[in-house]
């Protein structure tokens, strides 16, 4: 979010700062959200204040009594779907009118990039051996970041160069979309201002309405999210995601995790096949006992004792020394 700072000088007017009050910046509170503004704009509007206020070395008057506005409005972010995105595109191409505004959501959709990003991106910015961006200027500097490209935003990007090449444009300290002045004025060393008109007519010819530009960013942010890519590498391809935009991917990274418990369901298939076959292996092996019990004992290692033979007391023996009781003749 951009903030001119108009409407702070519409409030306090010729003020000096010295003589702003607490009970000024919560006037100025009230005043803004009777007017329908939401509690994050009129934060942002305020943090111009407190810059200059600590600029000032004023801002320890107003550091224990003000209070930031709760937001308590859920994120209006909304990520379109496939076939949406698809049409969108589609049409954006085939109206040369638009082309600003294709080159610019293809930044958006398909690199995360912000509005204020883009406008604020020149030709040295672009290293085409690395494929990637040098993004130096963004909401906050925790959005400074090199994200990497993907072949559809270079394509698009050579498009725009060859486009700039013959009206001269592309110095690397020229940006990469000049300012549009009266009467189809263009100046590279300025950034452009706004592609607001092409966006309103290419989204109302898509039939799409109610889709913001921010809204890129948000689907781009939750595809990533949809292939379980880690927080760490999204904050390092899209900046800076606050808490409370990363609690909002959360339910699609809910449904990956809810497949992979899923998938580790025991396969009742094979659970079933592999208890049968153990059933049937107890029954054979209770068959075979029973069969078992039923045959005489074997007689392996019995002692075979000599058998009597002819008179009692009389036995056949081995020993040649003793053949019978009967003397020697």
């Amino acid at each position: 979010m951009e903030v001119d700072g108009q409407t702070l000088a519409a409030f306090f007017g010729d003020t000096p700062l010295r003589k702003i009050s607490p009970a000024d910046l919560t006037a100025y509170q009230n005043t803004r959200r009777d007017l329908g503004r939401a509690p994050k704009t009129v934060n942002s509007e305020l943090s111009v204040l407190r810059q200059l206020l600590k600029h000032a070395k004023l801002w320890y008057r107003y550091r224990e009594d003000y209070k930031a506005l709760k937001n308590t409005k859920p994120p209006a972010g909304q990520a379109i779907a496939d076939h949406e995105q698809v049409r969108l595109f589609d049409i954006a191409k085939s109206n040369p009118a638009w082309f600003f505004a294709y080159v610019a959501a293809t930044l958006d959709f398909f690199c995360g990039l912000r509005a204020c990003e883009i406008k604020a991106l020149q030709w040295k910015h672009v290293s085409w051996e690395e494929r990637r961006l040098a993004v130096r200027r963004s909401k906050t500097p925790a959005g400074w970041r090199d994200p990497s490209l993907n072949d559809t935003c270079l394509e698009a990007l050579r498009e725009l160069h060859q486009r700039a090449e013959p009206l001269g444009f592309t110095n690397s300290e020229h940006f990469l979309f000049p300012w549009h002045g009266l009467r189809k004025q263009l100046d590279p060393t300025r950034p452009m201002t706004s592609w607001r008109t092409a966006w309103r007519s290419l989204r109302k010819a898509a039939g799409l309405p109610s889709v913001r530009f921010h809204d890129g960013r948000h689907t781009a942010l939750t595809r990533l999210a949809e292939k379980g890519v880690p927080d760490w590498v999204i904050r390092a391809q899209f900046g800076h995601v606050s808490p409370a935009m990363m609690a909002v991917y959360s339910h699609v990274r809910r449904k990956a995790l809810d497949e992979a418990a899923k998938a580790l369901e025991p396969d009742t298939t094979t659970t079933a096949a592999n208890s049968e076959l153990e059933k049937t292996a107890d029954q054979d092996r209770r068959v075979a006992s029973h069969v078992t019990s039923q045959q005489p004992p074997r007689r392996d290692n019995v002692i075979e004792f000599p058998k009597e033979i002819g008179a009692p007391c009389t036995t056949r023996t081995c020993d040649l020394l003793v053949r019978s009781r009967q003397p020697f003749r």
